[in-house]
């Protein structure tokens, strides 16, 4: 694979988003490349705002391909204009494309353990940076991770200008889709994914330490587009803060608040966001429009799902920033932009360095379609989503747990719970395959066994949902009833443990009970047409027929894969 080789991409395009082409020259090019490619992957672009704000949301809708591929059926774009918006949807969609098609790829990678890469490989002390690992374990599981075979993949190191083999499914396993970014340009897509792990970075750090952050005084925002998104907020009476996130990164990071007084709790909810860019107003842009996309204009009940900031119940939970007495103007943040993109991703990259904190790029351009895609990784970024005490032995469980089959899987945790005993994280994953082996006992056995051993607070409502499988699986539907609701307590937004409790609930025929578990998962993922689905087979019980029918329509509506639900239908309305 050829090196990444920056090039000048002077930008052409700055009324919302630095970009060296128009929006409307992006979707062009788009159209073109899917004309090129023998590919189901958009099968549409639509408005979704409905205009109260007027700050244009898009959603692309994944053609055949696509959804087969990414297993979503669309992805949201944002934006100061429709064009901008549109072009941001279709980006998200071939980013999420591209990596897809590059992952299943076998090609694109070679298996091999660390140890057999020796000098080609990622440095050990850049593995347990990129979980934060400092702990005792650390030599042992680095020597357990070295033996593992995993898949590989040459990528960039912008830092220091090597080629380093990556190991692709441990980051995709710690960072998810953090990272992963498209572009017009390779420079373009570099600057969007580094700009989000800062991001991610600086917002797991504020959240869990609840660090105190200025407001950025209004009267100091100059940016025209800037001025009309706050413009837009205050003529529809919508409270807005802006706040700078950026830390002590060097790579200016804008949080925004915000919430509408009249319909909060009725139609709305706290937004709660962030924006990272090298310019700090385009960065407050970022986050602007990442409020319009997330809030369906404060009127429309949406219920957005949390990324790098948690989503607030209240905003006494934000007092640390609303009553910190902290104020800076916008001038006073870093300003690493520059008209030439190129000169940006490495001020970027430069930034990041006296932290210790490396930039490695593996490129995911789908051959095909030849938009540029990279996924950016940043050893050492903290994401909101981890535990916070972490360790390579727990996630190297992780990965070998859902990767391997079960009995290879199981000679390997064993081996690591031999070399480090009594850690909770490798007894559960050892139950884990005992219940992909068709063995609940056993794996129960091991889930109780793993909560006397301190999990951490993060992991503990995740063992105690297993406990509630096994139980479901052994047909003890009480049993389970009593763990979930512990697990329910600790973290009332776990969408598996309410799934199951109305799973549960249902067959124990105590089917309100069972609604109200499954309407649970909606508030919280209104996108899971099988909870709809499973509301309406609990009115079908009851027969409460044409609450089925509605239900069942839904959750077609959102997923007409879901067969039973079509097959229930057709009988209820015959």
């Amino acid at each position: 694979m050829p090196k990444i080789e920056l090039k000048d991409a002077i930008k052409t395009q700055n009324q919302d988003q630095d970009k060296v082409i128009t929006p409307e020259e992006t979707l062009e090019r788009f159209r073109e490349r899917l004309a090129q490619v023998d590919l189901d992957i958009l099968e549409k672009t639509v408005r979704v705002d409905n205009g109260r704000l007027d700050i244009p949301v898009f959603m692309s809708m994944c053609g055949g391909d696509a959804r087969a591929l990414t297993g979503n059926r669309k992805q949201m774009g944002k934006g100061g204009t429709p064009a901008q918006a549109e072009a941001s949807a279709v980006m998200e969609l071939a980013e999420r494309f591209s990596l897809y098609a590059f992952s299943n790829n076998p090609g694109n990678f070679v298996v091999d353990t660390q140890l057999n890469l020796r000098g080609r490989a990622m440095a050990p002390h850049l593995i347990a940076q990129s979980v934060n690992d400092d702990s005792e374990d650390l030599e042992k599981a680095l020597g357990l991770f070295s033996r593992y075979p995993q898949r590989w993949r040459l990528g960039a190191n912008l830092t220091t200008g090597q080629q380093v083999m990556v190991p692709f499914d441990w980051f995709f396993s710690i960072n998810e889709f953090n990272g992963t970014s498209a572009g017009n340009v390779t420079e373009e897509a570099l600057c969007q994914g580094i700009s989000e792990v800062v991001e991610r970075h600086v917002c797991a750090r504020i959240s869990r330490e609840s660090i105190p952050c200025p407001l950025i005084r209004r009267d100091s925002i100059t940016d025209p587009m800037a001025l009309e998104l706050i413009r837009k907020f205050d003529d529809n009476g919508v409270e807005l803060f802006l706040v700078d996130l950026t830390l002590d990164m060097g790579i200016p990071t804008v949080g925004a608040l915000a919430y509408d007084p009249a319909t909060m709790g009725e139609s709305s909810e706290i937004v709660w966001t962030a924006g990272t860019a090298p310019n700090p107003q385009k960065a407050l842009c970022r986050a602007i429009t990442e409020v319009a996309q997330l809030a369906g204009d404060f009127n429309s009940g949406a219920n957005y799902l949390a990324s790098g900031l948690p989503k607030p119940k209240s905003l006494e939970e934000l007092d640390f920033i609303l009553k910190s007495g902290l104020e800076t103007r916008i001038q006073d943040m870093p300003d690493l932009s520059n008209d030439n993109i190129r000169l940006e991703v490495e001020a970027l990259a430069a930034a990041l360095e006296p932290k210790n904190m490396e930039v490695i790029a593996i490129e995911t351009t789908h051959p095909g379609l030849g938009i540029p895609a990279f996924y950016s990784i940043i050893p050492g970024a903290h994401f909101r989503e981890r535990a916070k005490r972490n360790r390579v032995g727990l996630f190297l469980s992780k990965l070998i747990s859902e990767n391997e089959p079960p009995h290879e899987a199981m000679s390997w945790l064993l081996n690591m719970d031999a070399a480090l005993p009594g850690r909770y994280y490798l007894i559960f994953n050892i139950g884990v395959q005992y219940m992909a082996l068709g063995d609940p006992e056993t794996a129960l056995t091991c889930f109780k066994k793993a909560m006397e051993f301190d999990p951490e607070p993060e992991d503990a409502p995740s063992i105690l949902v297993y406990m509630g499988v096994a139980l479901k699986d052994m047909g003890r539907y009480q049993e389970a009833l009593g763990i979930l609701k512990k697990a329910e307590a600790m973290d009332p937004d776990r969408t598996d443990c309410h799934n199951l409790m109305g799973f549960c609930y249902f067959s124990l025929r105590r089917h309100e009970e069972a609604i109200a578990s499954f309407q649970k998962v909606i508030d919280l993922d209104p996108g899971s047409a099988i909870d709809y689905a499973n509301i309406a087979s609990n009115y079908r019980d009851m027969g409460e027929t044409e609450m089925a029918i509605q239900y069942y329509k839904q959750a077609l509506a959102l997923d007409p894969s879901i067969d039973f639900a079509r097959a229930n239908l057709e009988r209820l309305a015959s």
